[in-house]
């Protein structure tokens, strides 16, 4: 019989998982949006190519606001107040979409849609305030699978249903969160930096119990924020001041290279153009057009068993041991695909070589998703120290856009200007180095508290007589 601090565990779970599959509706439905934009027998809304692609990227807009005011509000007001805003956005984004009667409508709606892309990182870091740390991996991994699934059901829905009809469905899953978010306990890492002990004790047992073991984890987690905002008070500090610091603290930048290389990685790996441009990338390696179709099916299937298969591997094998060894092979994988391209653009060999490159793109994709992408969304909720949550969602998010935006941007002049194997090459050199980088920068995460990975960072290591002064600090605070 499951204890009952799992089935808390879950029912919070349950919020954050059905986020991401909200999620993966929402960036992929403008794909079905389009699809009948652009359609001769469009009845109600017609668009240009120009006005489409413009409705496509648009979102990255109110991508940037919502990195710089999600994370800030979510440090200020905490975690459950973040998980039903966006929530509530995606909601009224959805609403927008149904009552649309043009395309100015519909840019409103997508943009609205864009503001929670600032919480794409930060439902990470809810995922592993609230999960033991032995769980905090695979429930990070089911989440990541699950916005996959939302992409996959937004995809299939357009066989049976118009846009409208998705957009009215796409509703409910928000309600869901919405309902459950009201009866989440706030996060007992939110409560403890803002000096709420005394429902951080309450937070925190409601999740984890009473066992010694997690009384210490408690204790080292009140004890530590105690430091902190005993040094705040001390330096009397100011917001510019906080942000000033953490700039030039070398454990937060630290933290910030591991992303921007981790995210970097994860782009040229194919996360966004495989995902985006598959259809080209499949046109350009077989030239007929419905084996193209069946292709980019049976690569968007690799994708969703990759990311189930990777809920075991994150539960069993430790993180830089994932992600350094799928990251390695889809480095092998994307440099194979590159050499045999050009073998089969100099020697004209057609169909045998070609359904082999087919075979390692597709097998590409399944290791990048058995580790290498499900791990980093892990590390992004758990490498930043708490206070530094925030502002470390938004650099991440920064970087997010940034990469989102290059990678989206340039991959069709790669292809055009270097071909096929040109692309697979560069990026595949790319993501050597990167891999290559993190092998030096990247610590393990697996089975730690968020504080021991916190404490690790900063060469810190606590002792119980180290501890009592602090906690001494810490009973003070709460009277």
């Amino acid at each position: 019989m499951a204890n009952k601090y799992f089935l808390r565990q879950s029912f919070i779970a349950f919020g954050f998982i059905t986020h991401g599959f909200c999620a993966g509706m929402a960036i992929v439905f403008i794909s079905s949006l389009n699809l009948a934009l652009l359609s001769p027998d469009a009845t109600e809304i017609r668009a240009t190519p120009d006005q489409t692609s413009w409705l496509a990227s648009c979102n990255t807009i109110t991508g940037l606001i919502g990195y710089f005011t999600i994370p800030p509000i979510m440090q200020k007001y905490g975690r459950r107040v973040i998980n039903i805003g966006t929530a509530v956005i995606y909601s009224i984004g959805w609403l927008i979409y149904i009552f649309a009667n043009n395309i100015l409508t519909l840019f409103i709606a997508r943009l609205v849609h864009g503001i929670c892309l600032g919480a794409i990182y930060i439902n990470c870091v809810i995922a592993s305030e609230y999960s033991d740390p032995k769980r905090r991996g695979y429930l990070v991994a089911i989440k990541k699978m699950f916005s996959l699934i939302g992409a996959f059901s937004c995809h299939a829905l357009v066989l049976c249903w118009t846009w409208r009809q998705i957009a009215i469905f796409a509703i409910f899953p928000n309600l869901l969160i919405i309902i459950n978010g009201f009866y989440w306990p706030e996060s007992p890492s939110y409560l403890a930096m803002v000096g709420r002990f005394e429902e951080c004790k309450y937070s925190f047992y409601w999740l984890h119990g009473k066992s010694v073991e997690k009384q210490n984890e408690l204790k080292i987690l009140m004890a530590a924020q105690t430091e902190r905002i005993l040094k705040h008070n001390r330096n009397n500090c100011t917001s510019p001041i906080e942000l000033l610091y953490a700039f030039r603290d070398k454990v937060f930048l630290k933290a910030s290279l591991v992303m921007s290389v981790l995210i970097f990685a994860v782009d040229v790996s194919g996360r966004l153009y495989l995902f985006t441009y598959v259809i080209q990338i499949m046109r350009e390696l077989v030239t007929d057009e419905a084996i193209a179709g069946y292709c980019t099916l049976i690569v968007d299937l690799f994708t969703i068993t990759g990311s189930i298969i990777s809920v075991f591997v994150i539960h069993k094998l430790k993180r830089r041991t994932a992600l350094l060894f799928s990251g390695i092979l889809t480095a092998i994988l994307m440099l194979s695909t590159s050499l045999l391209i050009f073998l089969k653009e100099q020697y004209k060999i057609q169909s045998s070589l070609t359904w082999i490159i087919l075979s390692i793109v597709m097998l590409q994709n399944f290791v990048s998703y058995i580790g290498f992408i499900p791990v980093t969304y892990n590390i992004a909720g758990e490498i930043f120290p708490l206070e530094y949550k925030g502002i470390g969602s938004s650099v991440t998010g920064i970087s997010y856009m940034l990469f989102y935006f290059v990678t989206m941007k340039f991959t069709p002049f790669i292809i055009d200007g270097t071909g096929l194997q040109g692309m697979y090459l560069i990026y595949g050199i790319c993501l050597l180095l990167c891999i290559l980088v993190l092998y030096f920068i990247l610590l393990e995460t697996k089975d730690k508290t968020l504080q021991d990975i916190e404490d690790e960072i900063k060469g810190v290591k606590r002792s119980a007589i180290e501890m009592k002064p602090m906690l001494d600090g810490t009973v003070k605070l709460i009277a």
